[in-house]
């Protein structure tokens, strides 16, 4: 065991000397190595991503250190790319896609094992699409049986309540953020599909809303109160600094809609909100509901690992909780697509709903509606 952890670390390094933006996705990844899969492949489980290594494969198969290096960078493209979240009709076509875009991205000086899925396999594909438009091309006749150097069996296993997508953008924007995007080994000089992947990671952990100006609005007629030192005014007694300020603070309820009708990219969506209400000074608890109140947590900023739910939609459920609580909240949020019954008891506080793109804001009602914009 302890040669493949030096080999696979060895191989890491490699990368990160090269091409660090990868190394550092890998870094956010747990390992695993064993015979849970026959080659090497990624995916999630107990809430964690997982990098599944077999040693075999890894340290007899793949005997030169550029063939080791092009595996895990196959694999970390799969993740950035969130290919292990799609779920397509046919998994064989939606395999043999996936690895057309990826390995076209491996690149000199990695090299990729034999019998690996290349694009020369399908004279006539046009080079650079998507997993979405190779699987379109592809005949369910065509498809080819090379011996497979990655290994799919783990995508979407154990991605308990969808919060895999959440997990990866976290890795990639943090992975982003450390490399930066200028200079020759900065992400901004990646090919343009990964480039506008990580583009689209960091806009799904955008809020979308001005939250100081939501909370403020919520918290002005909060009882509880913080006093403040500040160096942007002078003291009113005695003209000198640092000088006091009052912050009104606000305890929010956040309902979470986490019913089937909510896609992993909604549920990334409702927590760059929920992130965003927390940085702007709030006190965040969250009530996930699908058909009833499956949790309730304080959010301090960290994302979790799953979320519970997964059945039909009912609003009322948390509705009632908030009323039976014996806390004062400030406010309500409710972040949903709206696709349930009309909700028939009203929260004992002001309410403001977050809806996905496209949903219909006359389907609510007690409150204010508000529709976020669509990002890619």
């Amino acid at each position: 065991m302890k040669k493949i952890e030096e080999e696979v670390s060895r191989a890491i390094l490699a990368l990160l000397e090269r091409e660090p933006f990868f190394a550092h996705v890998l870094g956010g990844v747990e390992r695993s190595f064993g015979d849970a899969v026959p080659t090497a492949g990624v995916g999630v489980r107990d809430g964690r991503l997982v990098l599944f290594v077999n040693p075999d494969f890894f340290l007899k198969t793949l005997r030169a250190a550029p063939e080791r290096v092009g595996v895990l960078k196959h694999e970390v493209l799969h993740l950035v790319l969130r290919h292990v979240f799609r779920r397509r009709t046919d998994p064989a076509r939606w395999n043999v896609a996936a690895d057309l875009v990826v390995n076209q991205l491996v690149g000199r000086p990695w090299k990729l094992p034999e019998g690996a899925i290349l694009l020369q396999l399908f004279p006539g594909f046009p080079a650079d699409e998507t997993a979405d438009r190779y699987y379109d091309l592809l005949a369910g006749d065509a498809l080819p049986a090379p011996a497979e150097h990655g290994d799919h069996g783990h995508w979407g296993e154990g991605d308990a309540g969808g919060a895999g997508g959440l997990m990866v953008d976290r890795v990639v924007a943090q992975a982003a953020e450390r490399v930066g995007r200028g200079g020759d080994r900065g992400w901004g000089k990646l090919p343009g599909g990964l480039v506008e992947a990580i583009e689209a990671t960091f806009a799904r952990r955008r809020p979308q809303l001005d939250w100081r100006r939501v909370v403020r609005l919520f918290g002005a007629s909060s009882r509880r109160t913080r006093i403040k030192a500040t160096l942007r005014q002078p003291s009113a007694r005695y003209g000198t600094l640092p000088g006091i300020r009052v912050q009104r603070l606000s305890r929010l309820a956040v309902g979470l809609d986490t019913s089937g009708s909510i896609s992993d990219d909604d549920l990334g969506r409702f927590f760059a909100e929920v992130h965003g209400m927390w940085r702007a000074g709030a006190e965040v608890v969250i009530f996930e509901c699908d058909a009833q109140v499956q949790r309730v947590y304080p959010y301090r900023g960290k994302l979790p690992t799953s979320v519970a739910g997964r059945g039909g939609t009912a609003f009322d459920p948390v509705f009632e909780r908030l009323r039976e609580d014996r806390r004062r909240w400030d406010g309500c949020l409710y972040l949903t697509d709206g696709e349930g019954p009309t909700p028939e008891v009203k929260p004992p506080c002001p309410l403001l709903w977050v809806l996905t793109p496209g949903s219909n804001p006359e389907r609510v009602r007690f409150g204010r509606a508000v529709v976020l914009p669509q990002t890619s």
